[in-house]
């Protein structure tokens, strides 16, 4: 009986796998971290923003006003992209120091490797960097800060998407590198809306694990508004994060 059961499951999971396949579609996710990235359509651009709050430590949260992505798909395997953050932190120890400005801005691309077919998932490789001196006084970074990962995207039904993704990745005011994951599963629960839980994290020394949940609401093909809340897991982690977010995009020629 058992046997059969798990025949029959087997047979199920093959068979949705086989009419599923990742869509290209908008997608705005938590800053600073690593995760999966649906490659854009030739010749189109997308702005993704997000304002929120995140919390460090009892004494230091920041807050970012906005967080900018701006992605354009070169061709159907290639698409640049660039992000900015304007944020304040806030110090709440007996020093009382609120500081203003400009993260080093990143320069980056992303790269279809591999198409998904029925049988297989794509594969994405992706490569950002942050320039140290393209940012405020108070931000300005010592070194180059680059961030590598390999993606791996699988829709396995009509409705779910699993992603996974790892990599290293460098702050800025270290030479030595933390390793990044980043593990997530969405789920559509309408034509509308989506569920999307991740789970991912900074390894180097000290782990830092974190944990987020996003529901989001596409109002067409183009725009789409979420509201994200995260935690962390782990001591070294940060307390807990939530911010609104949207994406909209167009294309910048007309399709064939």
């Amino acid at each position: 009986m058992l046997k059969k059961v798990i025949l029959l499951f087997c047979a199920v999971a093959v068979c949705s796998a086989s009419m599923a396949q990742v869509k290209k579609k908008i997608k705005k996710g938590r800053r600073n971290k690593s995760e999966s990235q649906f490659m854009l359509e030739e010749n189109y651009f997308q702005a993704e923003w997000e304002v929120g709050q995140e919390t460090l430590t009892d004494n230091l949260n920041t807050t970012v006003y906005p967080n900018l992505v701006m992605r354009y798909g070169v061709n159907k395997q290639f698409e640049i992209n660039a992000e900015v953050s304007l944020l304040t932190a806030r110090d709440q120890s007996s020093q009382k120091k609120n500081t203003t400005g400009i993260e080093p801005v990143t320069i980056g691309a992303n790269y279809l490797l591999l198409s998904e077919t029925a049988k297989r998932p794509a594969i994405i490789f992706s490569g950002q960097f942050a320039v140290p001196f393209l940012a405020t006084k108070s931000f300005t970074a010592t070194y180059w800060a680059p961030a590598l990962e390999l993606i791996v995207e699988k829709a396995v039904s009509r409705q779910v998407i699993l992603a996974a993704s790892g990599g290293a990745f460098w702050d800025g005011f270290s030479t030595h590198a933390s390793f990044i994951y980043n593990g997530n599963i969405s789920y559509n629960l309408t034509k509308k809306w989506a569920l999307t839980s991740e789970w991912f994290g900074f390894i180097n020394g000290t782990p830092q694990h974190n944990t987020d949940l996003s529901i989001t609401y596409t109002l067409n093909k183009s725009v789409q508004f979420g509201v994200t809340a995260g935690a962390g897991l782990s001591a070294a982690a940060h307390k807990n994060y939530i911010a609104i977010n949207g994406v909209w995009g167009c294309f910048t020629k007309r399709k064939r």
